[in-house]
């Protein structure tokens, strides 16, 4: 899990004055929840594209998405993580 506390995030969204954000550009669904339980309405959630995603942090998303990440798809099971695979070592 993320080890930053975000439950302080939504003061200063609140501070700013904000109410509503159209289009939520973050996949964190721990900012999600932060951010709706204060009150801030959030219009549309944006994944993060597959094509801005290198090799070697396709890994790390998938996991991300198991772990609860937003995802328009339905996320990935054991059995689809077990699969994904990020860069070859060789190519460091």
């Amino acid at each position: 899990q993320d080890a930053r506390f975000q439950q302080l995030m939504p003061d200063i969204i609140h501070w700013l004055g904000i109410r509503r954000i159209d289009r939520f550009v973050s996949m964190s669904n721990m900012k999600y929840d932060a951010l709706v339980k204060s009150g801030v309405e959030i219009g549309e959630r944006v994944p993060i594209p597959d094509w801005l995603v290198p090799d070697d942090a396709s890994v790390e998303m998938e996991a991300k998405k198991a772990a609860g990440y937003f995802t328009p798809e339905t996320p990935p099971s054991q059995a689809d993580l077990k699969k994904v695979v990020g860069r070859d070592l060789k190519e460091f």
